[in-house]
């Protein structure tokens, strides 16, 4: 049973060990995990794939993958056999509750996120916070809270945010914005389909947008990895 909060540093450090470096996934790529992860990859079968990529390489005589989106291929494939192999056979690849934080660092979070959205009057912003608030009292109420939804709820609620923040901006500063986001991913286009790239692009603009507000994760798993 994996964890489902170790899926990101799990890949990470594969993929270092692999490189024989430590080495830090730029924000790209940590949004082709969130992508792997939110298509339903298991994380076994991803760092199958990352395996395969670095064998091709060398049996090739090329230079090992020097990002994660270098392995993208391999690991989609290695999906699509994972998937015919088991297919009837009722396979779960549930994640468990994550351990390596407390509730009340979650509860934490939350107040932080309200905190910070408290000078927003906009009609975005306040449904982030009344939003938040449910997320806060639920999981008081809540002796084992299903920590995986509490985060999922929080990344729609970041999409709220960061879609509010873009609407505040100009029109030129928003094109500016996506033009730059275009840039950054344009290698990823190659090897994903229209919808895939679409949901990477979003998810890479709604983070820069809320890192760029200097705003807190709406993620446990950046509240994860800064323990």
């Amino acid at each position: 049973m994996k964890n489902y909060f170790n899926y990101f540093t799990e890949i990470e450090e594969h993929f270092s060990r692999l490189r024989q470096r430590h080495l830090f996934v730029s924000p790209m790529d940590w949004g082709l995990i969130e992508l792997w992860k939110n298509s339903g990859i298991p994380l076994h079968v991803v760092l199958w794939g990352i395996d395969r990529s670095f064998e091709g390489a060398a049996s090739s005589g090329k230079r090992p993958p020097r990002t994660l989106y270098y392995c993208h291929p391999a690991v989609t494939e290695a999906f699509e056999q994972h998937r015919v192999a088991h297919v009837g056979a009722g396979e779960e690849d549930r994640q468990t509750e994550p351990s390596a934080f407390t509730k009340e660092q979650v509860e934490r979070l939350l107040q932080d996120l309200s905190t910070a959205l408290a000078g927003e009057e906009a009609e975005d912003f306040q449904r982030a916070r009344s939003r938040l608030a449910g997320l806060a009292e639920g999981l008081r109420e809540q002796s084992r809270p299903d920590y995986e939804k509490v985060d999922r709820s929080l990344s729609h609620i970041g999409g709220l945010v960061a879609g509010a923040l873009l609407k505040a901006q100009d029109r030129d500063s928003r094109r500016e914005v996506r033009k730059r986001i275009r840039k950054d991913l344009h290698v990823y286009r190659k090897h994903l389909s229209a919808e895939s790239y679409q949901e990477l692009f979003e998810s890479y603009l709604n983070r820069q947008v809320i890192e760029n507000r200097r705003l807190p994760p709406f993620s446990l798993f950046d509240l994860d990895s800064s323990l």
